[in-house]
């Protein structure tokens, strides 16, 4: 009982996480297996979509409870306000109800965020073994593998007014994390600060422009790379029909 206490204590200290130390590197080995396995069978599978759903909405769920219970930094911290929180729900909801809106924008997010967390994990200062720390790595590693699913598996991507749409859809979000950042003192959507530094000494107003413009660049970088694969497979077809 003690151990479970243990781990789903609110005392706040540190993060003993090392940064491509022997358990990220093995965590980031998972990823990797996981993504080629997904590349290699290449097949749409309806309960790999349930499964990829569930682990994520109760992963949220008992995250939320955990910062909702504890009262650790709920309001600062707990919300489902960051990036990946919104793919993770986004991308979930949408696999299990199969609702294409909410897995477009999700699995776009959801790519770049989850792999930029588990290259760079910003984690709760919390000595392992944490709840937020397998929270953390189980929805990053999920949101990673569901997103290319979703994309690459599923094929669903983006039209050119749905892209238009994502990008009013996230600058909108930054700009609404950006004013609430500043009235409750939180960095959802790290509007206030990045995780890793960079770009911290720029004026507040400055450094929220080069956030927004980052994701609409990538964004623009999925949006180009994922139709062009998807134009490139579909003239391979016509040729093998053709011939």
């Amino acid at each position: 009982m003690e151990n479970i206490y243990y781990f789903f204590r609110n005392n706040a200290t540190k993060s003993n996480f090392v940064a491509f130390g022997p358990w990220h590197l093995l965590l980031l080995f998972i990823a990797l297996i996981g993504t080629l396995l997904l590349f290699k069978y290449k097949l749409p599978n309806k309960n790999l979509e349930l499964f990829i759903g569930y682990i994520l909405i109760f992963q949220q769920v008992i995250l939320f409870a955990w910062y909702l219970i504890s009262n650790y930094n709920f309001i600062k911290e707990g919300l489902p306000l960051y990036h990946c929180r919104i793919a993770i729900i986004s991308v979930s909801i949408g696999l299990i109800t199969n609702k294409k809106s909410l897995m477009k924008i999700g699995s776009y997010l959801g790519i770049f965020g989850s792999i930029s967390a588990l290259l760079f994990p910003s984690m709760d200062p919390f000595i392992f073994p944490h709840i937020t720390q397998l929270s953390f790595f189980i929805g990053h590693l999920f949101l990673l593998w569901g997103s290319i699913y979703i994309l690459f598996i599923r094929k669903i991507g983006m039209t050119s007014k749905d892209f238009k749409n994502g990008l009013v859809f996230v600058s909108t979000y930054h700009i609404l994390m950006f004013m609430l950042n500043k009235t409750i003192g939180s960095n959802y959507a790290y509007m206030s600060s990045s995780p890793i530094g960079v770009g911290n000494g720029l004026p507040p107003l400055l450094y929220a422009l080069v956030v927004i413009t980052i994701f609409n660049i990538v964004l623009s970088i999925e949006y180009i790379i994922i139709n062009a694969n998807d134009s490139s497979e579909k003239s391979t077809s016509v040729l093998e029909l053709v011939n």
